[in-house]
């Protein structure tokens, strides 16, 4: 008996040390039978099944997560890899003359808008990572940082990632209110991905911080120079009075920002650009050049932003304001805000996509009550959005000292935008969007030329599929 014994543990040990990672539920079910048949006891199934359970914890888990997507997982639990990506694809029909060149991407068609994939996770519980490519239009980097998680409350980020400026800019593009960012997100006000250092967490429930270094120059851009040597130091603090609180079904989101970078680069040349495109990619309105060389050049900005939302109900909103100072004309303004609200018309929260913690609290996924069935032609959930968005750079005209702007016939200094969405979301992963902007050029021309067309204004139809896991 003692023989058959240690002869049915060592075979089923090296049975284990095989397939117990995937068959564990199977390993369970064959150690009753033999129980049942007597060729066990029920002391010895027992023996086997804390071994089996053992050599399960010890060994890797390969996860399936629903809508697509997969993770492993170490047995410990304390280093993981998860695999994500998405996709996202355009049409675009604008009304205005289209350029043939510099302007091109206005022009009607369709667009690969994004295309990423990446992984990110945890190693030995206290260090993250991410890694994340992009693959639409060229093939470059995205995000690529690691992370020390030691202190819950003063994570410390190194590498290129979201700097901590703006409720919009820090929100997805999977997940943004429309098919484009407003004209507060463009790099003359707000900062983007950038190469830099993170100290951020949340101190108590609700609130979160972050303070940033950042080269100041955009994704996957180095110091220009070594005369330019001004890194940009970024802050910025976020509060959810609801999640304080505990107000259920709610989101009070209050936000401020603030970055000032000195020594900025500035060509020999004195051609020093800031750029904007109108929504949905339309035309370039907006091109600063130097009035002469300056010897010096700074900037300071900040930013505010507000959301609420009850229920299906959500009110969204930015101002952003940036200050150049250059030993030419001394400060130069350009600011930019937005309005919008939006409705689920089939009942989901807002509050259930809010993320109230990381390097800001940020919207996220939308989950439909139910998912879109395709037999029944039943379920998904459907959002309407309406918005407004202002730029003004009137500080900075054809004939202002410092900057100035480029083409006193082919560049204005304001725009307004107009804009409704509508949105289907068959299932958390899925979205069908399709976006009206209608923009008006205003300021000093009102009106630009490209490719010897006046335009006005420019109205805009942006449809996207989109997918993500």
């Amino acid at each position: 008996m003692k023989n058959r014994v240690i002869k049915s543990i060592v075979a089923s040990s090296l049975l284990f040390s095989v397939v117990s990672p995937v068959l564990a539920d199977t390993t369970e079910d064959l150690i009753n039978a033999l129980i049942v048949k007597g060729v066990l006891t029920k002391q010895e199934g027992n023996l086997l099944s804390k071994k089996a359970e053992a050599e399960n914890n010890n060994s890797g888990k390969v996860k399936f997560k629903k809508g697509g997507g997969f993770s492993i997982e170490s047995g410990d639990g304390e280093s993981n890899m998860k695999v994500a990506g998405r996709i996202q694809l355009d049409y675009r029909n604008f009304d205005s003359p289209q350029g043939t060149s510099a302007n091109s991407k206005a022009a009607d068609g369709f667009d690969i808008r994004r295309a990423y994939l990446g992984v990110a996770g945890t190693f030995n519980k206290n260090y993250g990572y991410k890694f994340t490519g992009s693959f639409g239009s060229s093939t470059k980097l995205d995000e690529g940082y690691l992370e020390f998680k030691h202190i819950k409350k003063a994570k410390l980020r190194m590498g290129q990632f979201k700097m901590p400026m703006s409720l919009e800019e820090r929100t997805s593009s999977r997940f943004l209110n429309f098919t484009e960012r407003s004209y507060v997100n463009n790099s003359s006000l707000t900062a983007g991905k950038e190469v830099g250092i993170m100290l951020h967490g949340t101190p108590a429930k609700g609130v979160n911080y972050a303070f940033a270094i950042a080269n100041g120059y955009g994704q996957n851009v180095d110091m220009p120079d070594d005369r330019a040597d001004g890194l940009e130091f970024i802050g910025h603090i976020d509060t959810d009075l609801a999640t304080r609180n505990k107000w259920k079904n709610k989101v009070v989101h209050l936000g401020a920002s603030y970055s000032h970078q000195s020594d900025m680069a500035f060509s020999s040349s004195g051609s020093y650009q800031i750029k904007q495109q109108s929504l949905g990619k339309g035309q370039e309105f907006f091109k600063t050049a130097l009035s002469a060389t300056p010897t010096d050049m700074k900037r300071s900005r900040y930013g505010l932003e507000f959301a609420f939302a009850e229920g299906n109900k959500k009110f969204q909103t930015e101002y952003a304001n940036a200050s150049y100072d250059t030993n030419l004309s001394g400060s130069q303004d350009i600011s930019a805000f937005y309005v919008d609200v939006g409705i689920m018309l089939t009942g989901e929260s807002y509050s259930k996509s809010y993320k109230s913690k990381s390097a800001g609290g940020k919207f996220d996924r939308i989950k439909p009550n139910m998912n879109f069935n395709a037999n029944t032609l039943r379920g998904g959930a459907w959002e309407v959005m309406a918005g407004t968005s202002k730029f003004d750079a009137s500080d900075i005209t054809s004939t202002s000292a410092g900057l100035k702007l480029a083409s006193s016939t082919g560049n204005t200094n304001e725009a307004t935008s107009y804009r409704i969405g509508l949105k289907f979301i068959p299932d958390p992963n899925t979205r069908i969007l399709l976006s009206y902007v209608d923009t008006d050029f205003e300021g000093e021309n009102k009106s630009i030329v490209k490719s010897g067309a006046t335009i006005s204004d420019e109205r805009a139809i942006n449809l996207r599929m989109q997918y993500d896991f």
